[in-house]
């Protein structure tokens, strides 16, 4: 335990923990300036609605309420939850997030196995025990460092902005200005009826791939003790995976959209639990496989 209490310490205090948190929340801070006004001040007025067709929207749509007025909503036309979701998904930060599972300690075991400092801790503790504190602490490093800078961007874009919703809920001008993504796509109902505990779950799902990630980063140190490989493998691997997916004709599987489950329509817990499932299942195979094969003689 002490050990464990030891390693989680110095991997949230290093400083590649702290570059990985700053890169992030500056990767996100640019992505809201680019793609959302940073003056809360809504639009004046005016009818900006004229531009809905209304006719080609899917009978459906036809149906719904009609838009409330201007007035009613005009304070939550730029809001806190909008520039979360804008720059969170609509930037670099979804690619950053895999170099951000890795770059805290995913080669943490490959460097202590190259210095040899991996024989002295094993002198006061097991194999199977050494790799389970590595693992451990590398997962819950990779989470946090991709779901810290989720959750101190929402800090940010409450500080700035209104925290409410403008009461859009079942009206034409939802279904219009949704582009429908995020109204279907992985809890997304839970958006409009409570906009808090959906981004909360979004951080949460951040958590579960940073910490898929980092495990798969640091498995790959079975075959090489190369930090470079290790921390970036993740990152190519899953560009590749990504496209692979997409030439198959399936990419609402791609493991990115559990990150952004609102970048493709159609994402459900099917589609991205099954793929982070298999990943993490593959990396924990192949630390299993090493503790069997190295049990007597590990380094």
């Amino acid at each position: 335990m002490i050990y464990l209490r030891q390693e989680f310490v110095r991997a949230i205090l290093s400083w590649r923990f702290g570059l990985s948190l700053f890169i992030a929340l500056l990767l996100l801070l640019v992505t809201l300036i680019e793609f959302y006004p940073l003056d809360p001040t809504p639009p004046p007025l005016d009818d900006f609605t004229e531009n809905v067709d209304v006719e080609n929207l899917p009978p459906e749509a036809r149906r719904l309420k009609p838009i409330p007025p201007l007035e009613e909503w005009r304070f939550a036309y730029y809001n806190a939850y909008e520039a979360w979701m804008r720059a969170v998904g609509w930037g670099f930060f979804p690619l950053y997030a895999f170099l951000a599972a890795t770059l805290p300690y995913a080669d943490s075991l490959a460097q202590e196995r190259a210095q040899k400092f991996a024989r002295y801790v094993l002198l006061r503790t097991r194999h199977r025990s050494y790799l389970f504190v590595k693992f451990l602490v590398n997962g819950l490093a990779g989470g946090l460092s991709v779901a810290l800078p989720m959750a101190f961007f929402l800090g940010f874009t409450s500080w700035k902005y209104v925290r409410d919703l403008p009461p859009l809920s079942g009206t034409i001008l939802e279904s219009w200005l949704s582009c429908s993504s995020v109204y279907q796509a992985f809890l997304c109902d839970l958006y409009h009826i409570n906009p808090d505990l959906y981004i909360f779950l979004r951080i949460v799902l951040g958590f579960v791939f940073g910490i898929v990630f980092a495990t798969f980063g640091m498995s790959i140190s079975a075959f090489t003790n190369n930090r470079y490989v290790i921390l970036f493998f993740p990152f190519i691997f899953g560009i590749m995976l990504a496209y692979g997916l997409n030439f198959l004709g399936i990419p609402v599987f791609i493991p990115l959209y559990a990150l952004v489950p609102t970048g493709i329509s159609g994402t459900d817990a099917m589609t991205i639990f099954p793929p982070l499932g298999i990943i993490f299942l593959c990396s924990l195979a192949i630390v299993a496989l090493r503790i069997k094969k190295h049990s007597e003689t590990p380094y």
